[in-house]
């Protein structure tokens, strides 16, 4: 089944469909979700209420833009409305490894996330979105577009921008991103 099929046959009252629609994306809205707000359980509470609301609006979704883009808009959303609320986000808490690694593997890793973690939150949050959305969650430039509702140019000018920064915060600061290409 196809998540265009899911969406339409929930709308059409075979609401078994939309756990299809679930755990097809809740790792990649929560991945989102997480880098955004920094905390696991935030992260939870956070991407069940955006499948919360997606299910009771689910209605409202007209096929005319992509269910992608649509979704993102809710995931967005409901990031800034927490993020509006907080004072200031504390540091990754947690990094969790797939691979079995040795101790100084684990470490220089966890290096490394916090420093590309540093220097992703000092861009604005409109473009961190757009790398967010872009290279963890792989939308297209329409789709940020239409997820962030900002004109397709402009995208493609902050994810420019923001790359440009990122280069210039990782040689200020040195560390392992220092000589970023």
């Amino acid at each position: 089944m196809d998540i265009k099929l899911a969406v339409r046959n929930v709308q059409s009252g075979k609401e078994t469909d939309y756990t299809y629609i679930v755990k097809y994306y809740e790792n990649k809205i929560y991945t989102t979700v997480f880098r955004l707000v920094r905390q696991h359980d935030v992260a939870q509470d956070l991407v069940q209420e955006i499948f919360i609301k997606v299910f009771y609006n689910l209605h409202k979704y007209k096929a005319v833009g992509s269910f992608n883009a649509w979704l993102y808009r809710i995931v967005v959303n409901q990031c800034y409305d927490y993020l509006r609320k907080q004072p200031k986000q504390p540091m990754l808490e947690e990094i969790e490894f797939i691979e079995i690694q040795s101790p100084e593997n684990k470490i220089l890793q966890k290096e490394q996330l916090q420093q590309l973690d540093q220097l992703l939150h000092q861009l604005d949050k409109t473009e961190y979105f757009i790398l967010l959305l872009r290279y963890v969650n792989e939308l297209s430039y329409d789709e940020i577009s239409e997820v962030l509702q900002i004109p397709l140019n402009e995208v493609r000018n902050k994810l420019h921008r923001s790359k440009r920064k990122l280069r210039q915060f990782a040689t200020k600061k040195g560390g392992y991103f220092h000589e970023m290409q």
